[in-house]
Formats: structure tokens, C-alpha cells, sequence
């Protein structure tokens, strides 16, 4: 196992809302990755991809919107 490498990241989503965060290894995320509401949070790249809980999914554009 490697120790330097970067735990994944799955969010949780209910109602396009992120409920819960969550670190895992890549066998688990890869049969959790496959249900429709978690979402891959791991290296956020740009406007619109960092994951808190309590932001809204969009799964169209895969993005998330802070809460107002």
C-alpha cells in the first residue's frame, strides 16, 4: 500500500445537497462512485468543484454552489 498517495474523497448527495464528506481508499470509492448520489471531491480543479457540506450539486454542469 502506498503511503504517500491521496485518500479519495466521496461526497454524499441528497436532494443535490452535500450531506456528508468522507475519505476512503480507491477500491471502496470505486463501488461507492457507482451510485448516482456520491460525487468524487478529491482534487478540486477550478470555479465551481470545492465540496463543503451543505452546497448544492449540480449534475449537469458537475459543479457545487455555496449555500446563500
Amino acid at each position: 500500500m502506498e503511503t504517500d498517495k491521496i485518500p479519495n474523497h466521496i461526497a454524499f448527495i441528497i436532494d443535490n445537497k452535500i450531506v456528508e464528506i468522507i475519505r476512503t481508499d480507491d477500491r471502496i470509492a470505486a463501488i461507492w462512485l457507482s451510485q448516482p448520489t456520491m460525487v468524487d471531491v478529491t482534487s478540486p480543479e477550478g470555479p465551481g468543484s470545492i465540496a463543503e457540506i451543505g452546497y448544492t450539486y449540480n449534475p449537469e454542469t458537475q459543479t457545487f454552489t455555496a449555500p446563500e
